[in-house]
């Protein structure tokens, strides 16, 4: 449930040397900005009210042509747009980012093969491709006349597997997005979507930092998915919990959902899932004082996902394992973990930016502690390109937010 990855970080498009202004209209971009404004139940008219009550000026006019694809939002625009929907600018960029992706449209016009080729595609790890496929296949559906209940379960499907995606792309408000169009289904929804919705939605949540909500979503997913019966069902909304209380400190709790996950996932024979599971506990161990079994833990579940191949929590539990020694002051063994870890979260296509953040700030309090300003600065440099393709609010993103806002590394 906690996978985290993207295709190599691009700067936002404007800071590419050309102005969002001299861009051609995004169609993609328009539904999206008409998607946010219906769902806050705004007018043209009030969207142009709210621009200046933050001190901006788009008269509904504009507004209007943006969201019919005429013309792009220059800079200053989106970033009163986002203030006035509650979305950073970056998600307008990954907006325009996806449409790229869609100019390589599949021919085919059938739903159920599209989602065929798109899950396809995702079990390869061709997430751009299997995303492409999972809209068409929701589009043709949605505009295929009156809605069935089994075309509105498939669309539902579709919208759940983008937002996987997405967040794994690390586009994490576009996930969000999708998750909440998906819940006004929620009349269509089995147990299995909504349960899965909710999870994926209280993930989004979690990085986010919205903790409270996040847990209340966990919650009814775990109220759902025991009613159900389904193993499963029940291995994931433990997860969930288990991970958001642990962000809380909530340690005991936390176990508690930890090992209730673990029981089901070896059950079911899910050794992915068990994998993160046991490399959370390992954390969490470090976390109450109980360095040297969280150390086990952590090695065990590196090697065992090294040799299974799931090269997320091999680099994630090199990150663990990094700060756990960084705690302990043992530098020199954090140092080693922290490479070994961006070796393997960066190498490829796809990076993992939230464990390539992590490592960098950890390396960054290492050289503070023994006050090595180079190493520092050259720490903070990575962090400062690392923070824009970042939502989540992990608490080192926190820490390091509220360092730059002070006037940090001027």
């Amino acid at each position: 449930m906690q996978t985290a990855a993207r295709r190599r970080p691009k700067p936002a498009h404007g800071s590419r040397g050309v102005s969002m202004a001299e861009l051609k209209g995004s169609p993609k971009l328009g539904q999206y900005l008409r998607g946010l404004r219906s769902g806050y139940g705004y007018s043209l008219r009030k969207v142009e009210e709210k621009a200046r009550q933050n001190g901006g000026e788009i008269d509904n006019s504009q507004l209007s042509r943006y969201e019919k694809g005429i013309c792009y939002p220059s800079f200053d625009k989106l970033r009163t747009l986002a203030r006035i929907f509650n979305v950073s600018i970056q998600t307008f960029s990954d907006v325009v980012d996806l449409e790229e992706l869609e100019l390589n449209s599949p021919a085919s016009s059938d739903p159920a093969e599209l989602m065929k080729e798109g899950e396809r595609a995702w079990v390869i790890g061709d997430y751009g491709r299997a995303y492409v496929h999972y809209q068409k296949a929701r589009r043709l559906l949605e505009h295929d006349g009156e809605l069935t209940p089994d075309g509105a379960r498939v669309i539902a499907k579709a919208r759940l597997s983008s937002a996987i995606i997405l967040y794994m792309m690390r586009k994490i408000s576009l996930a969000e997005y999708e998750l909440r169009q998906l819940l006004r289904l929620e009349e269509f929804l089995d147990e299995g979507l909504m349960v899965r919705a909710l999870l994926h939605l209280s993930n989004v949540h979690a990085s986010f930092g919205d903790y409270l909500l996040a847990e209340i979503e966990a919650s009814r997913s775990l109220e759902i998915a025991e009613r159900s019966g389904d193993q499963a069902l029940q291995a994931y909304a433990h997860h969930a919990l288990g991970r958001i209380l642990q962000d809380r400190t909530c340690y005991e709790e936390a176990l508690k959902h930890w090992h209730e996950a673990l029981t089901r996932y070896r059950t079911l024979g899910d050794d992915k899932e068990a994998l993160k599971v046991k490399r959370n506990l390992g954390l969490l161990y470090g976390a109450r004082g109980q360095f040297n079994e969280g150390v086990r833990l952590l090695l065990e579940a590196q090697e065992e996902a090294r040799k299974l191949g799931h090269r997320w929590t091999v680099a994630s539990a090199g990150a663990c394992l990094a700060e756990l020694y960084y705690r302990r002051g043992e530098f020199d063994q954090a140092r080693h973990h922290m490479n070994q870890s961006n070796s393997i979260a960066s190498n490829g296509e796809v990076q993992y930016v939230d464990i390539l953040f992590l490592n960098a700030f950890y390396l960054w309090k290492v050289a503070e502690a023994e006050s090595s300003s180079a190493e520092a600065k050259i720490a903070l440099g990575r962090l400062k390109y690392l923070r824009p393709h970042l939502e989540q609010e992990l608490p080192e993103v926190r820490e390091f937010d509220r360092y730059i806002e002070k006037g940090g590394a001027q």
